[in-house]
């Protein structure tokens, strides 16, 4: 089987006759259009939106119209999830108001306007194959993305109101009685762990060079020259690591007269995320640089491999 699968990827390489191994060192930039997708019950969107930016080098092999690229680099994204409003009651609290004290009612908090926020330092491996023909190329394989840092915060807009039991609509803001309106809560940054990710990546492009046919494949006459593409990853995997936070970490009892200690969490490390899978998206453009190493004579891969299957 080995041997069989040997003699397949050289058959690959070496499919064009007289094509000739050439090799390249690049170097790329890319920028563009970073996000999450999930499904979180009662969260007002199921895809966040951002922005991301990496850079890459590694190496490229060519023969003929057979593209081999290996790589390494670092690429970082900042999303926002929009998360929307989200109410939280405490029920059958107790007015403890001096003088008109003692009314049952639920104590309701709604969150407005929020957003939760995440950046994710990864480092990538790529491993891509394709073809190039005249000025245009194409890529297509996988990338294994780990994050390295990755921190979180929110914020939002948190408003209370008291539904008295005995009143048919909520009572109005009323300071003195522990309600308020549009409190501004946030979440310092905090630390996010996310699981190692596979992403299917593609990418298609120009090439900035002058070519000139040879045994039937267009042949880049410079040794280094530029190229730029459209570019997708997508990740296959689930990165969420679960949760079992609460949205929003309220008092579990009511205080006249005070401002309530509330925080909020990030919504990926929640109870309602928790069933959530998270995949990592980014589209964009890519730029990258290629320096020609010193040519090789002959097909050394495919001579081995013609060897080693006749003395066999």
């Amino acid at each position: 089987m080995k041997r069989l699968l040997t003699i397949l990827f050289s058959a690959v390489l070496c499919a064009s006759v007289g094509a000739q191994v050439k090799n390249y060192i690049f170097v790329s930039g890319q920028v563009g259009e970073a996000s999450y997708q999930y499904k979180i019950e009662d969260v007002a969107s199921h895809i966040s939106g951002g922005f991301g930016a990496g850079i890459h080098a590694g190496y490229e092999m060519r023969v003929g119209a057979f593209l081999l690229d290996l790589g390494f680099g670092f690429n970082i994204t900042h999303s926002i999830v929009n998360v929307g409003t989200k109410q939280d009651t405490l029920p059958d609290m107790t007015d403890d108001d001096p003088i008109s004290g003692g009314d049952m009612f639920d104590y309701v908090y709604n969150q407005n306007h929020r957003h939760d926020s995440y950046t994710n330092l990864s480092v990538q491996v790529p491993v891509m194959i394709g073809a190039a023909a005249k000025h245009f190329y194409f890529l297509a394989g996988a990338k294994l993305d780990m994050s390295l840092v990755a921190v979180s915060s929110a914020e939002a807009l948190v408003s209370s109101e008291m539904q008295y039991h005995d009143l048919p609509s909520p009572a109005p803001v009323m300071p003195n009685h522990g309600a308020f309106t549009d409190y501004l809560v946030s979440q310092k940054p905090a630390s996010v762990q996310f699981k190692p990710q596979v992403m299917a990546s593609a990418e298609i492009g120009y090439r900035f060079v002058e070519t000139a046919s040879g045994s039937g494949w267009d042949v880049p006459k410079e040794k280094n020259y530029w190229r730029v593409a459209l570019f997708v990853d997508y990740g296959i995997l689930n990165m969420h690591k679960k949760g079992n936070n609460d949205d929003i970490s309220l008092p579990q009892t009511y205080s006249t007269g005070e401002m309530q200690n509330i925080t909020i969490n990030h919504i990926f490390s929640t109870k309602a995320a928790a069933e959530s899978k998270v995949n990592n998206l980014m589209v964009g453009i890519k730029a990258t640089y290629l320096f020609q190493l010193p040519e090789k004579r002959g097909c050394v891969i495919c001579r081995d491999a013609y060897r080693g299957h006749v003395s066999h």
